[in-house]
């Protein structure tokens, strides 16, 4: 009878962790064959932002090590998914092993600026270190928080970008080092008023409107009805350049913006970059760079 009890309690405390982590109670089922004892859930890293890639976190729970030859994210949500051969053991005793893949892009109807992402899984392609392989499935948490957030973030800028574009303009380079020129609103399907609220720079460069650089009022522009097209004249700089920035260069030209129209809450977007830009900011970053390596 004690023994009873023991297995049943320790039954409960395995599938309540397995709740509280976000993971199924039990191991997927394998086609043809019993459950493995795999976990298997969504991370993403600063690297994997920028790449527009997930990983696949994935726990081997039993005492056999197993061998995953092929991974791949299966969302009705996303377009562009597709399998990513591997070569991942998974030791036992739970160590994660990770599998970056892309998540695609989403797929967008009408309007809505957060939609939920249908139930979605992970297909593994898995074998026993001398079985056979077999296709197993392993479904996601659903709702799944990460899953909506890239499912907003692509439709919002869906939405954006029917509405006007926000872009940069011709460069000049200045004796300073740094360059001057414009960002550049343009109407492309909205009536109304479009605000530029705010943008920054990246994590290198300082992009700030002039002459009042941080002293500039917000918004920063403002696109009226009738109205095509806005330039607001910026200078861009190396202000930010650190040795830390250089350490964590994987976003050199992301630089954020948020838009409101008709007044509305704020939108997140982002200044479009073009390879003009890439050769513009270019000597700006390297002479960064120079001035913190040199001895």
């Amino acid at each position: 009878m004690r023994r009873l009890l023991v297995v049943a309690l320790l039954m409960l405390v395995s599938l309540g962790g397995a709740a509280l982590a976000g993971h199924a109670p039990r191991p997927a089922p394998a086609a043809g064959g019993p459950a493995l004892p795999i976990r298997v859930e969504l991370t993403q890293g600063r690297v994997d932002e920028v790449r527009h890639t997930v990983q696949i976190s994935m726990h081997n729970d039993g005492a056999e090590r197993l061998v995953v030859e092929r991974v791949e994210l299966r969302s009705p949500s996303f377009t562009g998914t597709e399998p990513v051969t591997a070569d991942a053991w998974l030791p036992p005793g739970g160590l994660q092993v990770d599998v970056p893949v892309s998540y695609g892009r989403g797929v967008c109807t009408g309007d809505e600026l957060k939609p939920r992402a249908a139930p979605s899984f992970v297909a593994l392609r898995v074998h026993t270190e001398h079985g056979p392989a077999r296709d197993v499935r392993f479904p996601l948490a659903d709702p799944n928080p990460m899953l909506d957030k890239f499912l907003a973030i692509d439709c919002q800028q869906a939405y954006l970008d029917r509405q006007a574009t926000f872009t940069f303009g011709p460069w000049t380079h200045l004796p300073s080092g740094w360059v001057d020129g414009t960002v550049v609103v343009r109407r492309t399907g909205f009536k109304g008023t479009i605000t530029l609220r705010e943008f920054v720079g990246s994590i290198l460069l300082e992009v700030m409107p002039v002459p009042l650089r941080e002293a500039t009022p917000k918004p920063y522009g403002v696109l009226p009805p009738g109205t095509d097209e806005l330039r607001i004249p910026i200078i861009v700089d190396g202000e930010r350049c650190t040795p830390h920035a250089l350490a964590e260069i994987k976003k050199p030209y992301v630089f954020p913006a948020w838009v409101s129209l008709d007044g509305g809450p704020p939108l997140y977007t982002e200044l479009k970059i073009t390879d003009a830009e890439v050769a513009a900011f270019k000597p700006v970053i390297d002479a960064c760079a120079a001035g913190h390596t040199q001895m």
